[in-house]
Parts: C-alpha cells; sequence; structure tokens
C-alpha cells in the first residue's frame, strides 16, 4: 500500500468482526486512517500529521515547494541517511562522503531555469551532525520520515568559493569598485532578501571615486524557486561570495538542535545570505536557522575582509581599513540589523585614498508547516516568513 502522509506509529484492533481485505484503505477520519492488516484479520489505526484526504480514503500527504513531489514520492523505498560526526555532499556529482567513507545516496537533478538546479537527495530518513555542501546546484533532501539535524549543516560561502546555489543578478550583485586618480572607492555589499550596503566614497588630492552600488533586494519570501544569495562588487578576481540555498522536506518532522548555515563571505564587499525552506508538519528548532550577510572589507591596496557571516544573530564585524589611508568596511546584514555601508574616507596629503567595502544583505528563510506546527527555543537570522505547508 501507499503509506504517503502517514505516521509510522499506529495501532490494531483486533475487533473487526468479519475480517476485511489484506491491505485495504478502510477510511479515514478525525486525523486518523484505518486500513486492513496483511493478514485480513484486524484493523491498523495510524495517525495523519496533514490530516485526511478531502477525497479519497487516505492520509494527506505534502506537496513540497519547487515540484520536489515525485521524488518525495520515491522516499519510502530508500534506506534511511544517517551522515555520521562529518559529511561532505557535492550538489555537482551527487556524491556523498560521511566520517571518511563514500555513501550511495539516491538523487536527481531537478531544473528550474535561470535560477540554479536544485540536486535533489531522496531518503527515509536523515540523520546528520557537522556537514558542508558545496557545488553550483542547490541542494534539497526530501524525507519520507524524521529530519534531524545535530551539528553545523551549511551551504555558507567560504571567501571566494561561493554557496551551492548562489544565484547572481545585475540588480542583487554590489557595484564594483571605482577608481580615479590616487582614489579608490569601495565595492558594494550583495543583497537578497535585503540590500547590501554601499561601497564608500573615496576623494583624494587628484579626484574622487564614487563607492559601488549596494546590492538590491531580489527573489521573493516562499523561495520558489528556490535560490541562494548574490556576490558583492569585485575588484578584478576579489569578490565576496554570496551563500547558498538548502530546501529541507520532510512527510513527519524536522529536527534541529544545531544549525542550518547559508551565510554570505567577505572579501571585497560582503556576499549577502543566501536561501533556507524547511517544510514539514511539524518544524522543531532549537538551535539556529542563519542566512546573515558577509562583512564589507577594509578598504586598502588590497582589500582587509572582515568576518564571514556568523552562526548566530550577531552582526558579522567590519573589515578594517589601513591606517592612515584607508577607512573601514561595512557590518554584515544579521537579525534585525541591516547591512552597513562602507565608510567613505577624504585625504588631502597627496596619498592615495582606499574607501572601505559595503556589507552583505541577509538572505532569506521560509517556513511550511501544518497549523502551529512550528516550534521555536532557538533563533532565526534573519526572521523567516512562514506558511501552511500545502497538500495533496
Amino acid at each position: 500500500m501507499d503509506d504517503a502522509g502517514i505516521d509510522a506509529s499506529g495501532s490494531i484492533n483486533d475487533a473487526a468482526s468479519a475480517g476485511c481485505t489484506p491491505n485495504e484503505a478502510l477510511r479515514c477520519e478525525n486525523n486518523s486512517f484505518v486500513r486492513c492488516d496483511g493478514e485480513g484479520t484486524a484493523e491498523v489505526t495510524q495517525h495523519c500529521p496533514l490530516g485526511c484526504h478531502t477525497a479519497a480514503p487516505r492520509c494527506a500527504d505534502i506537496n513540497p515547494s519547487n515540484d520536489l513531489a515525485p521524488y518525495l514520492d520515491l522516499a519510502t523505498s530508500e534506506p534511511a541517511l544517517n551522515l555520521g560526526l562529518s559529511a561532505t555532499i557535492d550538489t555537482d556529482s551527487g556524491a556523498i562522503t560521511a566520517d571518511g567513507a563514500s555513501v550511495v545516496v539516491k538523487s536527481a537533478l531537478h531544473e528550474q531555469p535561470p535560477a540554479p538546479a536544485i540536486r535533489v537527495f531522496i531518503v527515509r530518513n536523515l540523520t546528520a551532525a557537522a556537514v558542508r555542501v558545496t557545488g553550483r546546484n542547490a541542494l534539497a533532501v526530501v524525507s519520507a520520515g524524521d529530519i534531524e539535524i545535530e551539528g553545523v549543516f551549511s551551504a555558507s560561502a567560504i571567501g571566494r568559493i561561493a554557496g551551492a546555489g548562489r544565484f547572481n543578478e545585475d540588480s542583487c550583485q554590489g557595484g564594483d569598485q571605482n577608481t580615479a586618480s590616487f582614489a579608490a572607492g569601495g565595492a558594494g555589499g550583495g543583497g537578497f532578501g535585503a540590500p547590501g550596503g554601499m561601497g564608500g566614497t573615496a576623494t583624494s588630492t587628484r579626484g574622487t571615486a564614487s563607492g559601488g552600488a549596494a546590492g538590491r533586494v531580489t527573489g521573493n519570501a516562499t523561495l520558489i524557486p528556490l535560490r541562494g544569495g548574490c556576490d558583492s562588487g569585485t575588484i578584478g578576481a576579489q569578490v565576496g561570495t554570496g551563500g547558498g540555498a538548502i530546501q529541507l522536506v520532510s512527510r513527519t518532522q524536522i529536527s534541529l538542535t544545531g544549525v542550518i548555515a547559508a551565510n554570505g563571505s567577505s572579501e571585497t564587499g560582503g556576499g549577502s545570505g543566501g536561501g533556507i525552506l524547511l517544510e514539514a508538519p511539524v518544524v522543531d528548532i532549537a538551535g539556529a536557522v542563519v542566512a546573515n550577510g558577509g562583512a564589507g572589507g577594509g578598504g586598502c591596496l588590497t582589500p582587509q575582509p572582515g568576518e564571514a557571516g556568523r552562526l548566530d544573530a550577531t552582526p558579522a564585524t567590519r573589515g578594517l581599513g589601513c591606517a592612515g589611508f584607508g577607512s573601514d568596511g561595512g557590518n554584515g546584514a544579521a537579525g534585525n540589523s541591516g547591512a552597513g555601508n562602507g565608510v567613505s574616507l577624504t585625504l588631502n596629503d597627496g596619498n592615495a585614498t582606499f574607501a572601505g567595502h559595503g556589507g552583505g544583505g541577509a538572505g532569506r528563510i521560509r517556513v511550511n508547516t501544518a497549523s502551529g506546527g512550528l516550534r521555536v527555543t532557538g533563533l532565526f537570522s534573519p526572521n523567516p516568513t512562514t506558511g501552511a505547508v500545502t497538500t495533496r
């Protein structure tokens, strides 16, 4: 039988008087699905986390965002996935390594142009601790049962390496550094769920270089399509990169005592935070879900990076400018704090002048649950938008 949308716990009623057809679906009422057992001798009652289907005698099933339902329908037949103490996931190849050993997991590449493709992993259950997600594609995990994360599960950017699923557009990427004679303005920070910071303006005795534009808000609150954040402006090959994109789907519950992270990095300006989408009847957050912006670097001949996005709701600390001829960058966005602008600088001593770079804007976090299904004793940064999980 199809056990879509059914809680694994159940009870058997031995009082079925006249017998029944083995495994036949009998009825669904009051959030309980009743079927005949495999021998045709008793009724088995199982709880429906999302209630009963409106037309058929079965539980309602979750209908994941971004058209991932066909993959979820395969999850019951797949093994549980335990990623051990430390794991890496490559969204380009689909390769997974857990505690140093290769693990084979069924996956598919789901296209959603023009946004990055999604590497969808299909599992019965997921247990994870420290996980690093790499690659160009976004990550999704669809699970028939519980998803439990106890460590740092990260698709954050690291330096010039963007988070898996980062998605630049002309409007959200920070403006590049502008230069004039003996003056270099700061690069702008990347935007996504919130704008990045502007680069500072540099003024020397010979010229003025304006700061790079702040990356703009883009995308939407639902994270449809699933996508990550945006980069800062560039100085040659140097760039702060955007956080990645993660979608976790469970038919039962997502439990987090660790951290789910899709933060931006810091190099020139800060990269913006990425996108995190959680969907289950119950989502229990005792840890942290973060999509923070990286800090803007300090002005100097070579930009002085600040902090990458943090694993809490504290803004990433700006990079410091070089003493005497450079100014500080802007903090990264986190919690209720927006991205800071790079500090402008004017020098009249004939020396070169380097302004600070803008911080990265916040990403987006979305949580879809059954009514009353979001339980929070931990934190979100930035604050999430919430909605009702859709059913089918």
